[in-house]
Formats: structure tokens, sequence, C-alpha cells
């Protein structure tokens, strides 16, 4: 058995001093244990890779991850860890409004089209990605007892879904200025089989289709549901496999 070849994730960012997280590393060739210097104190790393535990203090650090088997270790392999502080300042995540009236989705800074054709979001294969999700009635941001939120992307209208986040969502934002974050990972291989329908090995391009959907907890006395489920209307995002081409 050859040892591990351990996956080339180069940055884990986006979380909180205080928040607890996990995070599993992968490998080829069967490690039986893995190793990790540089973590923030607060988190460790188990036998089977899984990363866990909250930080005790903000910073970037670069962690330095081994796997091993029976044949020997991995070449380390350098991670970014980025631990943001606990105030909401850490511009890591993309703002991203819906209407609540309409079902409506638009990012600031790019002006939708009417016929919605136009790419709201730009994305590449293998990313991961935190949505700040706000919901607006007029001008106001909403404070709603939002219980998941799920993003989901097709290739086209009703085909099967290619990339589904986990509906894991993180109150962010500021009790005037509510917003929801959810983590978007495009490693999926649907998504990288639908890239391989297009010629080119980088710069392949074509604009999926997404929609998000969440869920309210619903507390009224006599209600007839626990929750209230409603989702946007659908809107495009633009997916690259690559950016730099193969040597």
């Amino acid at each position: 058995m050859a040892i591990p070849v351990i996956s080339t994730t180069t940055s884990v960012l986006g979380y909180r001093k205080g928040q607890y997280f996990e995070y599993q590393m992968q490998a080829t060739n069967s490690p039986t244990s893995w190793t990790a210097n540089g973590l923030p104190s607060g988190m460790s790393i188990s036998s089977a890779g899984l990363v866990s535990g909250a930080a005790t203090a903000a910073g970037v650090y670069l962690v330095t991850v081994i796997a091993t088997n029976s044949t020997g270790p991995s070449l380390p392999l350098e991670v970014a860890m980025g631990i943001e502080d606990s105030n909401y300042n850490d511009g890591l995540g993309i703002e991203v409004n819906i209407d609540l009236r309409s079902g409506a989705v638009a990012v600031p800074g790019i002006t939708p089209s009417s016929t919605g054709s136009q790419a709201a979001l730009f994305m590449k294969y293998g990313d991961k990605m935190f949505l700040d999700l706000g919901f607006f009635k007029g001008e106001a941001l909403q404070s709603m007892a939002m219980s998941s939120a799920i993003l989901n992307i097709r290739e086209f209208d009703g085909e099967t879904v290619l990339v589904q986040s986990n509906g894991s969502i993180e109150n962010v934002g500021t009790n005037d200025k509510p917003r929801y974050r959810i983590l978007v990972d495009l490693k999926q291989p649907n998504l990288l089989n639908a890239l391989g329908n297009y010629a080119g090995d980088f710069q392949t391009t074509f604009d999926a289709v997404a929609e998000i959907e969440w869920r309210v907890d619903y507390l009224e006395p006599g209600a007839l549901a626990n929750e209230i489920v409603r989702s946007s209307k659908t809107f495009r995002i633009a997916i690259d496999r690559d950016l730099v081409p193969n040597p």
C-alpha cells in the first residue's frame, strides 16, 4: 500500500473565536492516524482526521497536517485556518438579499436583469463559500426564528440537484441588521460531472439555476404547523471549473 495522499485543502476560513466547529480531513490509501501541528488553542485532531473544538483566540494559523498508514506518513500539508473575532465584522460572507414579498434574490453591486438571465453570483468548483442571507420587507432586514436554510444548485430547471448546502445556519449581524450565514461546498462530484460536459480544461463555465429554501419556526398558539417552509425565486449562478490551465 502506498503512503496516504492528503486532499489539497489549502484553507479553512470563516470560523469565529468560541464557536465550536468540525472539519473532516480527507486522504487516500486508508490512513490509520493523523497529526496536526499549529492548531489554535482549544482545537484538536482525532485519529480519524476530524479537526474539532472551539478556538480561544482569533488569528490566522498555519497548520501542518500529516496522515499515516502502515506504510508510513504522508507528505505534510500546510493548511491556513482563519479564526475571526466574535464580533460580526469579518467580511468573509457574501451578502445575499431575499425579498420576502416577491422571493427575488439579489447581491449588492450586481443589478439583476428583468429576465433573471444574468448571474447573481460567481463561483468555482472546489470552493467553500459563506453566504450571509438577509431577508427584506421593503428596505428593512427582518429577524426571524430561522431553523434552517438551504441553497440548491441545478444545471437546468427541474434537473438533479448538483450542490446542496447542509441546512446549517449561523446567526450573524446585529439585532437591527440580522443575517443568517450558510456554508456552500462546491467540491461535489455531480457538479464536476456537469462541468465536464463543456469543452476546455479551464475557464469552463455554465450558468446554473439556484434557489434558497428556508424554514422558520412558527410558534403561534393553535397553528396548523410548527414551521413555515418557503423558497426564493430561482436565480443564476455562474460556475467555473478552473481559473488556470493544466500544465
